[in-house]
């Protein structure tokens, strides 16, 4: 049986996947292929990649399922809202919102927008519930047989968080934060403050909140109580769009983009962060007391906070955690179809993936194709891995690219930029020739897994770059281009049997250098979704301050 799924509400990062008889074999975000960063457009391109990696037609699918219930009922929650005062109404939001209403009845919530990419379908598209969807993609991937799950994003149609506990294949509905009454509002409200880009820049903040101290009074915009928080959603939306004086009453002025960032905005961030933070410990005390679970799955935008989730791993709460790595909408798509079982009267799926590397991969034939094409000098390596640790060894800066694109946020060894973790000066040396960024944002250590406790305190293994950990003194002497201002790392365990040629690239590295940890950012330059093809990668290397690129079996210098 084959099962597609749809991450896709028109406003969020579109994806699709593909179940086959249960097991997840592909997925992929739309923006990855459109270069569009954060397409949230249909995600036709997607879809066809998924069908061209399985070798399917259209007629092959057998279902179909979307990440979001009929949208008619989020358009209803809306008008909720604004009758009763809990979201300012205003004659532009209620203009849109029956503008809304109407579009969504015309296209039957999506599902005409199926159709008109798919064609005609054996089966009725399945509508899935938002935080169903996050919850199952996490629970069912995590390998866990019982465990805690929270859900926390901006929202759903109605939810902004969602308590569940999962056991023995099924899963129970505990509890239901409703929106606006949203941490997810919270954080995007203050990136907003910040002068970042809301639902987009998130990360910068806690990135930023490291240089700052929790000097802020939130109180009026957040409180909380032993196991829980509660959000004044009516103050993140003004009377308008561009109103924020209740928000300003608070923090003070929204900050300029281009506004030089403070010791106000640092600070600003920080209080941020530990609000965040102390909302996500209250409801893991909450669903843990009812639970009795020792095990905790985190899904939804809110999840893809690393520092948050590290502090949830070290409170002594449970003693696993599993984040899904494509905690955002586009995860959601994994989670749609893989409801449509139990909605078969079918057993749930639930198979530890181990890994997020379910994208597109291209042959060395394609690769040499390309470097052809550009008319480009290029050397064929015997072995990859050991050529792209001995340029490290020498502080080059290397683009990685190899085997299947990840799926989610992050690049993890297939789609990466490479460096020297010993010499603190890289930070600098990629952010301003390579990533054209912000010099204040910190950088992930990938680690040999079997490493990892010789240089982060309470180590746990984080293949998904997902949870932080303290560095200790050695790691801070030894690795400091990797460790964050205020002695963090988002780190990365890396592992044999899932990702075998970036594996042997760290071999290679320690045995050059006595360190098993390299530098991994992003092969991507600022505002550019993640490279996806070799003439991604192509273009990518050669607009950038990169000094070398091995792709595939190949490598590329600007040094020759």
């Amino acid at each position: 049986m084959n099962i597609v799924g749809i991450s896709y509400s028109g406003n969020h990062e579109s994806a699709a996947c593909l179940v086959r008889d249960g097991e997840l074999v592909f997925a992929c975000a739309e923006e990855r292929l459109s270069r569009v960063k954060q397409d949230a457009r249909f995600p036709a391109l997607a879809l066809k990649a998924a069908l061209d990696f399985a070798g399917l037609k259209i007629s092959d699918i057998d279902h179909v399922a979307l990440n979001w219930p009929h949208s008619i009922r989020l358009r209803m929650h809306d008008l909720k809202l604004l009758l009763t005062g809990q979201w300012p109404c205003s004659r532009t939001r209620l203009d849109r919102l029956v503008v809304g209403t109407l579009q969504a009845l015309r296209h039957k919530g999506g599902e005409l927008d199926v159709v008109r990419e798919l064609g005609r379908l054996k089966n009725p598209v399945h509508f899935v519930n938002h935080h169903l969807a996050h919850a199952l993609s996490a629970y069912c991937m995590s390998g866990f047989n019982e465990s805690s799950v929270l859900v926390i994003d901006g929202r759903g149609s109605s939810e902004a968080t969602t308590l569940w506990h999962a056991r023995n294949g099924s899963i129970e509905l505990l509890e239901t934060y409703e929106f606006p009454n949203s941490l997810g509002v919270f954080y995007a409200g203050i990136t907003d403050m910040l002068g970042f880009q809301p639902l987009s820049d998130e990360w910068k903040v806690m990135g930023l909140a490291a240089y700052g101290k929790p000097t802020f009074d939130l109180s009026p915009l957040i409180t909380f109580s032993e196991e829980g928080y509660r959000v004044d959603g009516r103050k993140f939306f003004g009377k308008t769009d561009f109103d924020r004086s209740a928000l300003e009453a608070v923090v003070g002025r929204r900050r300029d983009p281009d506004e030089e960032l403070n010791e106000t905005h640092q600070n600003l961030a920080r209080s941020a962060q530990d609000c965040c933070e102390k909302a996500m410990f209250g409801l893991l005390r909450r669903t843990s007391r009812i639970t009795k679970s020792r095990k905790l799955c985190l899904a939804g935008g809110v999840a893809l906070n690393s520092k948050a989730n590290g502090e949830l791993l070290r409170s002594g709460l449970i003693d696993d955690i599993y984040v899904q790595p494509a905690a955002s909408d586009d995860g959601g798509c994994i989670g749609a179809a893989l409801a449509v079982y139990p909605r078969l009267g079918l057993a749930l799926p639930r198979k530890q993936l181990g890994h997020t590397y379910l994208g597109p991969e291209f042959a060395n034939s394609q690769i040499e194709q390309v470097l052809k094409v550009y008319k480009l000098p290029y050397r064929r390596l015997e072995s990859p891995s050991r050529a792209a640790a001995e340029l490290l060894a020498k502080n080059h800066l290397v683009g990685w690219f190899q085997g299947r694109m990840e799926f989610g946020p992050r690049a993890l060894g297939a789609r990466s930029i490479l460096s020297d973790p010993r010499f603190e000066e890289n930070r600098d040396r990629v952010n301003e020739a390579v990533k054209f960024r912000e010099s204040w944002r910190p950088f992930a250590p990938s680690v040999l897994h079997e490493k990892g406790a010789q240089y982060f305190s309470s180590y746990y293994d984080s293949p998904y770059m997902i949870l932080t950990f303290w560095a200790n003194t050695f790691g801070k002497k030894k690795i400091p281009a990797v460790v964050h201002v205020d002695g963090s790392g988002r780190v990365q365990s890396v592992h044999r049997d899932t990702n075998p040629r970036y594996y042997e690239l760290l071999i290679e590295f320690e045995r050059a250098t006595g360190v098993p940890v390299v530098m991994n950012t992003s092969f991507n330059l600022k505002g550019d979704p993640i490279v996806c093809t070799p003439k991604d990668a192509i273009q990518t290397f050669y607009t950038s301050g990169l000094d070398d690129l091995v792709i595939g079996d190949f490598a590329v210098s600007k040094r020759c």
